[in-house]
């Protein structure tokens, strides 16, 4: 990671929001990634961040950083989730069956200054807080208390020996046993129940139906999961200019080609688990709020044994709004999102791994279910609130200490509450900006601007 950054600032320096005079106007940018995303998804993306601010930021990883990008920085980097805010933290199942907690997505993972991820988590806190109508001295509160757990735990981290920082899981199970008896342990209790029922089978009879003859297939249910049989092969490729029908694959071909890259990129020992696999059914199937619109899809594999189902999903990797602000380059950006995971997280999906379509479009392949979940913010009370994000800050703070210089960082946040300051303040000042931001999006898609899925 970089050492140094010309445009590295003191704490006070990186405390305030203002707008840059010529700020580009945030709807234009929702309708220049519209111009890449399938059409018929467009609306429904609108619909999703038009549901309140907090829904707005969710889909907007790329504005905050065009605006984070020309203001002063730290020089401290590390590998950056890139959108860490309160609903990419969640649950998910470890290789051996333990429920771990950590960061969850990571379209945008690339190295940056590693404030940019904390004023992230930050924002999300306030947007949520403001959702609860809590005044602006306890938003402040909320989010210095946030600032100043990810500052103490990068002291602990950065005390850490190597090996036992890179082997730090947060088992769930057991860190629930040991919170004393609050509400925040009730959500917490709620939330690994629901993880548990969240299985690749429970996935599977979802979204898969079973036939008379003993096959399967996804279960078509259009617009947001849509059979490829069922598809017209040129509506996958509806937003590319100059299309060529000639040029356009078959299916087979192209999940023959998807498949080959993706075993390729992934360990011997799992395209061993995965040789005897075959693909049965795939389906387009809209994700997240940032991703809707993106090519995404499930697919449905059979095995020898008649227990042998497996789900999983490939989503479009799209260049890092990070790398496009700071200048990084990067390969391949399936390769980007799978590398940038596995330094980061603590233990990945086993069949996580990339690939390219045949038109040369990066993927991320993984499962599509196996015990992940997230907490319900809608329903947590203030004092929950603050306790389920102080945790999201100690786990993005070992995120930072496992690819950064964790004792320099450790150096300069010591036992400095102006970064706590500085932190809340930036938090409550670009809040502010969201909420006008996503005022402009109801009145864009009021006034016809923007199209809306009802």
């Amino acid at each position: 990671m970089r050492a140094s950054d010309p445009n590295a600032a003191g704490w006070e320096d990186l405390s305030l929001w203002q707008p840059l005079l010529d700020r580009r106007d945030p709807i234009s940018r929702i309708e220049e990634q519209n111009s890449t995303r399938l059409p018929w998804l467009i609306a429904e993306r609108h619909r999703r961040m038009a549901e309140s601010p907090f829904a707005w930021f969710r889909g907007t990883a790329a504005q905050m950083a065009a605006d984070l990008a020309p203001l002063p920085r730290s020089p401290h980097w590390v590998q950056l989730c890139g959108d860490a805010h309160l609903l990419n933290f969640g649950f998910y199942a470890s290789p051996e069956r333990s429920l771990v907690f950590d960061i969850n997505d990571f379209d945008e993972t690339a190295p940056g200054p590693f404030e940019w991820d904390v004023k992230r988590l930050l924002v999300s806190a306030v947007l949520v807080a403001r959702q609860w109508q809590l005044d602006r001295e306890e938003q402040f509160r909320l989010a210095r208390k946030v600032a100043a757990a990810y500052r103490k735990a990068m002291a602990e981290y950065a005390n850490l020996p190597t090996l036992k920082l890179w082997n730090c899981l947060l088992h769930v199970e057991r860190f629930v046993e040991e919170l004393p008896a609050t509400a925040f342990r009730s959500h917490l209790e709620v939330a690994v129940a629901q993880a548990l029922r969240r299985s690749g089978r429970q996935a599977i009879q979802k979204h898969c139906e079973f036939l008379p003859d003993g096959t399967a297939q996804i279960r078509h249910q259009p617009p947001l999961v849509w059979r490829h049989a069922l598809l017209d092969p040129t509506a996958l490729w509806a937003s590319e200019p100059d299309l060529d029908p000639a040029s356009i694959p078959s299916h087979s071909e192209a999940i023959a080609f998807l498949l080959a890259g993706y075993r390729e990129s992934l360990p011997p020992h799992r395209r061993c688990q995965l040789q005897d696999f075959a693909l049965v059914d795939t389906a387009l199937k809209a994700v997240g709020v940032g991703s809707v619109g993106t090519r995404c899809a499930i697919g449905l594999m059979k095995g020898p044994h008649p227990e042998d189902w497996l789900l999983l999903q490939s989503k479009q990797a799209l260049p890092s709004c990070i790398d496009q602000q700071l200048g990084n380059e990067a390969g391949h950006q399936g390769q980007r999102v799978v590398e940038g995971q596995r330094l980061i997280q603590c233990v990945c999906d086993p069949f996580l791994g990339w690939t390219s379509t045949p038109k040369g479009i990066p993927m991320v392949w993984r499962q599509l279910r196996d015990w992940k979940a997230s907490v319900s913010l809608a329903s947590m009370k203030p004092p929950s609130l603050k306790a389920y994000a102080k945790l999201c800050a100690m786990v993005l703070a070992r995120a930072h200490a496992r690819s950064g210089q964790r004792q320099t960082l450790h150096g300069a946040l010591g036992d400095d509450k102006g970064f706590d300051r500085a932190m809340a303040n930036f938090a409550l000042g670009y809040s502010d900006q969201v909420e006008e931001d996503h005022r402009a999006l109801l009145q864009a898609m009021a006034s016809g601007r923007l199209t809306s899925s009802d």
